[in-house]
């Protein structure tokens, strides 16, 4: 996971021509390895925790994503899952309405996450 980051890391940092997404995306996909890399070690080491921090970084850089590839600049949008592809013209959009109702649940998760890592109460009057 961690060479896959610093890899992701690069690629972001070199811009080579093939790469149709900004840095920050890249960058975003790097810091998902790294964490998700933490998050093993931490497991592995017996103290787990609940591990809100993890999903607090995994969901908002997931959300940063996916809202990025459902307001992306004019292209084609693809996606798939399991051999079922779905390939839609800019204007039209399967996969952007798709990846439009993830980003609006990974951003729900985040907040939801980050409430409980802040441990913040419901205060009632």
């Amino acid at each position: 996971m961690l060479a896959g980051a610093i890899a992701i890391g690069y690629v972001g940092f070199t811009r080579p021509p093939g790469l149709r997404a900004p840095p920050a995306i890249a960058y975003l996909v790097a810091l998902i390895c790294v964490v998700t890399s933490a998050r093993l070690f931490e497991m592995a080491t017996g103290r787990a925790g609940t591990g809100d921090w993890f999903a607090t970084v995994f969901f908002g850089a997931s959300a940063a994503i996916e809202w990025w590839i459902a307001f992306s600049p004019p292209g084609q949008c693809r996606s798939s899952i399991g051999g079922l592809s779905v390939v839609a013209s800019a204007g039209a959009g399967a996969c952007r309405v798709g990846f439009g109702i993830a980003a609006g649940i990974c951003t729900g998760l985040t907040i939801f996450c980050l409430w409980r890592l802040l441990g913040l109460r419901i205060v009632r009057g």
